[in-house]
Parts: structure tokens; C-alpha cells; sequence
């Protein structure tokens, strides 16, 4: 499939005309940068040598596929909050040793779950901020 050229002229101006910047911090172009760079691609295309329809279906496909798959990482993300929220439910009152940021190990007993956000934290034998992910062992 080839896609027909467009200046790089017209992609900056037609990039910085809107409200929303290209995706340069994550270094990744998004659903919403592509379909900027297709309607750029169709406004400036040559009347002479219009795209095809098999190309403009293949980057619709394309286009498609890229947002069932920001949906999927969506409900993934989602799907990984829930799982972590319970796991760290079903450890209140189990006794449990975790490793410190120090590197030493303690133990008590799972007294609270806080949700923080996006962020899921323990409080163990009355430490508070103790991360799921630190418990080397239930009892």
C-alpha cells in the first residue's frame, strides 16, 4: 500500500492549526493525530491522482484497528485496577511480611486498604502507604 506524499509544510500547519498537539512527549502518534494526518492527506491530495479506494479503506482499517486497540488497553488498565483492588481486599486481616523501601523485611497484620486514586496502598501492623506489591508472604 503506498500513501501518497504530503509536504511537510502542509502537516505542520495542518498539526498546529488545531487546538491539540502531535503526541511528541509519548513519542507515539494517537488515534486523534491519525486521523488529523488523514484528513490532511485528503484535503491536499492531487485532484489528478486522487487516493484509491482500496488505500482509503486500508488506512480506515488501520484507523479502526488503532482505536479498538486504545479501547482494549482502556479495559485493560480498568480490568488491572479491579483485579489489584481485590487481591488487596481479600488481605485484610491475614498477617503478611512485606519488604520495606529501606530493604528490610516486617510483618503484621493487614489492618486497612486505601484507595488513592489510581493507587492502592496497605496499612500493616500500623504502617500506613505499605504497596501491594512489596508482600513476600501471607499467613
Amino acid at each position: 500500500m503506498s500513501i501518497p506524499s504530503i509536504p511537510i509544510q502542509t502537516l505542520s500547519a495542518t498539526a498546529s492549526s488545531s487546538s491539540a498537539p502531535l503526541s511528541e512527549a509519548s513519542g507515539s502518534l494517537g488515534k486523534d493525530d491519525f486521523l488529523k494526518l488523514l484528513v490532511g492527506q485528503l484535503q491536499n491530495q492531487n485532484p489528478l491522482s486522487p487516493v484509491g479506494d482500496q488505500e482509503f479503506m486500508a488506512q480506515m482499517a488501520a484507523f479502526s484497528t488503532l482505536e479498538q486497540v486504545t479501547n482494549l488497553a482502556t479495559s485493560n488498565e480498568q480490568l488491572n485496577q479491579t483485579v489489584a483492588t481485590s487481591q488487596s481486599i481479600a488481605l485484610l486481616g491475614h498477617q503478611v511480611t512485606y519488604t520495606k523501601e529501606d530493604g528490610s523485611t516486617a510483618e503484621g497484620e493487614v489492618e486497612h486498604v486505601s484507595f488513592d486514586g489510581e493507587s492502592v496502598t496497605l496499612t500493616v501492623g500500623g504502617e500506613s502507604g505499605v504497596l501491594p506489591g512489596t508482600i513476600t508472604e501471607v499467613r
